[in-house]
């Protein structure tokens, strides 16, 4: 479960699981985190858990600062340090090492991989009209049918493998038991949606089955058994 450390002088003097899908953080004391600080509005910013973990300023008079620098709305990455008045928040993602490295598939804007940490989606029932999920009987795969790799194979083996271009267009397979489930990732604001079969995708998971198509960041990809092992 994410959390945030309340710091001071670099010892832990508090953790706040984050276990809402929203928590305030403000001087009143009807915020989840109270901070007693006359620099702290009386309710400063929220953290808000979807797939990803995010911060929010609620027009605070002293802003939010995001490892040095005043943010808006910001998704958090695990080890980000929040400033609010004279009080220090650290995020920890403890699922953050189960992600693989973000598997690159637009080589023309994003030539080298880049980790992507603290970035945990949350299970969702799939909202996908009913069909019989794909039988895992064999590992499963990703192939890119076309864009700039086509024909390479991507292995779904960890618990979390992201697709696309880092800071653009994005995705992330989940592996759940014997089920595959496609999210997408907040990438730009002028990213557009990961697709399956055609569809955009919404906040919420859905559930791959054979033959699916995904399409994210210039590349169209089959999910399908591989025929290796």
């Amino acid at each position: 479960m994410p959390k945030l450390l309340l710091m001071h002088d670099g010892a832990v003097i508090r953790e706040y699981p984050l276990d809402k899908e929203r928590m305030s953080v403000g001087r009143r004391p009807n915020n989840e985190i109270q901070l007693d600080d006359q620099t702290v509005s009386g309710t400063h910013a929220v953290f808000l858990v979807l797939h990803n973990v995010y911060v929010e300023d609620q027009n605070s008079t002293n802003g939010v600062i995001l490892n040095g620098k005043r943010v808006g709305k910001r998704q958090l990455e695990h080890g980000d340090i929040i400033r609010i008045g004279r009080h220090e928040l650290k995020f920890i993602d403890d699922k953050a090492q189960n992600f693989e490295r973000t598997v690159v598939i637009n080589a023309a804007t994003a030539p080298t991989p880049a980790a992507v940490m603290g970035k945990t989606p949350a299970p969702a029932v799939p909202n996908k009209p009913s069909t019989e999920p794909a039988a895992v009987v064999t590992p499963m795969v990703v192939r890119i049918v076309s864009g700039p790799k086509n024909g390479t194979v991507i292995a779904l083996k960890k618990p979390y493998t992201t697709l696309g271009t880092p800071g653009g267009e994005m995705a992330v397979i989940a592996k759940r038991g014997a089920r595959f489930f496609l999210m997408p990732m907040q990438g730009t604001a002028t990213s557009k949606p990961p697709r399956l079969n055609g569809n955009p995708l919404q906040a919420e998971s859905q559930v791959l089955t054979l033959g699916d198509i995904i399409e994210v960041a210039g590349s169209r990809l089959q999910f399908e058994a591989s025929v290796d092992d």
